[in-house]
């Protein structure tokens, strides 16, 4: 059962690709999947249960296409929705996100050799920064293709044409997050 309160703690957004919320991440997993169901079912009209929220995320099995993609960090959670037929995928990290090793050790080990060379190039100061910005896009196309990291990782983005990148309409302070969409809607 969510908290009485909970609906001041959301907060929403709605441009003309797509609809989104950012709310504190619950402590308990449950918790956080009920509140994404009902912010979803609310905003969606989804009496008759075509929308499944389990351990993997929310997923809609009804006639319509929708996409649905959701991030969290250590404390928020970001949910985005569109109503188009167009799949997204969203990531998001805090601004001050300290990865433990050295930026360009991991860019050589996971990322295109192409983008470990032009993050090398960079001044130290920058590198952080610029490594955060791929890895947020590349966790944003996993969950677009729905292929996971093992896909996206070692791709060159730069290559990538059927795919653009947007930050959120509503980014709260201290965070960074990216949205993935194809450029033209994928009809099954």
């Amino acid at each position: 059962m969510l908290p009485q309160d909970t609906s001041a703690q959301i907060r929403r957004f709605r441009t003309a690709r797509y609809s989104g919320a950012w709310f504190p991440l619950e402590s308990d997993r449950d918790a956080t999947r009920l509140r994404i169901e009902s912010i979803l079912r609310a905003d969606l009209s989804d009496p008759g249960g075509r929308l499944k929220v389990d351990h993997s995320g929310p997923e809609w099995l009804g006639n319509r296409e929708i996409g649905l993609s959701y991030a969290h960090d250590q404390d928020s959670v970001l949910l985005v929705w569109t109503l188009d037929a167009c799949p997204v995928g969203v990531d998001l990290e805090p601004v001050d996100r300290q990865t433990g090793h050295a930026v360009t050790e991991l860019a050589e080990r996971f990322f295109h050799p192409t983008e470990s060379a032009a993050l090398k190039r960079l001044p130290g100061i920058l590198q952080t920064g610029a490594f955060l910005d791929l890895w947020l896009k590349k966790e944003s196309v996993a969950k677009l293709t729905r292929k996971g990291l093992v896909y996206s990782l070692p791709l060159e983005l730069d290559r990538l044409a059927e795919i653009e990148f947007e930050e959120p309409a509503l980014l709260p302070l201290g965070k960074r997050a990216v949205l993935a969409f194809y450029k033209k809607p994928i009809r099954a």
